[in-house]
């Protein structure tokens, strides 16, 4: 326990160092972030290092697409290169261990990529939902699933997840971004996209409960890797919490949904 509380407090100041040295620095950051994930999936879908190879060119030309507005070219090349792969490796390597590979690449580049495009186009408080909720969803998770867990939420994919634990952490996630909103208003910040009022909270505490259930699933999606690669941990660069896939399972799939949401709701609200 304390091998783990003392790792993730060195991991938030990074992480916070990070997050407010501004736009080109949290790039960088999450750029490297996203190669180290790589790197750790990379174990689990091949050996080949032509296969490696092609999955790290493919990260850098759809994190370079996401952040120059060039995203449908850049998973075009990278489709094309796949299949060059695909046949150059013939009788070497199977193509499913090259698609596996390619997909995470583009899974983790993707998704990842969507975090600085956030604190770009709206500002610093919209792109800390992400962290809120994920983190905050992860953790709630944790503790009521120790103190009220009774009943398996998916055993064989993750066998100490409970659906106590789950609903939880939705309940958690709703009440954070409530809380986020309020403190925002207090220190006289706003969300982008969230309304004014009223309005604000409960778009706010909406994308926390819908996000929450997002995040559970992005969390299983990697359990369910690891169990069939037979593995605990994707790395061990942070003790006691493993490695960065271990540590951003939860956010990949929040991060489109913190993009997308505002806009998503923005247009039923006028079809209203």
């Amino acid at each position: 326990m304390l091998k783990r509380t003392i790792t993730a407090i060195v991991a938030l100041i990074v992480f916070f160092a990070i997050i407010f040295a501004g736009k080109i620095p949290l790039i960088i950051g999450v750029s490297i972030a996203s190669l180290a994930m790589l790197y750790e999936v990379y174990s689990v879908t091949t050996n080949s290092t032509p296969v490696k190879a092609c999955g790290y060119i493919s990260g850098l030309l759809i994190m370079a697409g996401m952040y120059f507005e060039q995203t449908k070219p850049a998973i075009s090349l990278v489709i094309g290169i796949t299949m060059i792969f695909t046949v150059a490796l013939h009788g070497k390597v199977h193509y499913r261990e090259i698609l596996s590979t390619i997909f995470m690449t583009m899974y983790i580049a993707l998704l990842m990529s969507y975090i600085p495009i956030i604190r770009i186009e709206r500002n610093l408080a919209s792109m800390m939902l992400i962290f809120i909720i994920a983190w905050g969803s992860d953790t709630a998770a944790y503790f009521a699933g120790t103190f009220f867990g009774r009943h398996k939420l998916i055993p064989k994919v993750s066998p100490k997840k409970t659906v106590e634990g789950s609903i939880g952490a939705i309940i958690c996630s709703v009440l954070l971004c409530a809380a986020y909103v309020l403190f925002l208003n207090i220190v006289g910040k706003r969300l982008i996209g969230f309304g004014t009022g009223m309005a604000e909270y409960f778009t706010a505490a909406l994308l926390g409960a819908v996000a929450s259930v997002i995040t559970q699933l992005g969390d299983l999606a990697a359990s369910a890797i690891k169990r069939d690669a037979d593995i605990k941990d994707y790395g061990k660069i942070f003790p006691g919490h493993g490695g960065f896939m271990d540590r951003f399972d939860s956010v990949l799939l929040v991060t489109p949904v913190v993009y997308f949401f505002p806009i998503f709701y923005s247009i039923i609200v006028r079809l209203i």
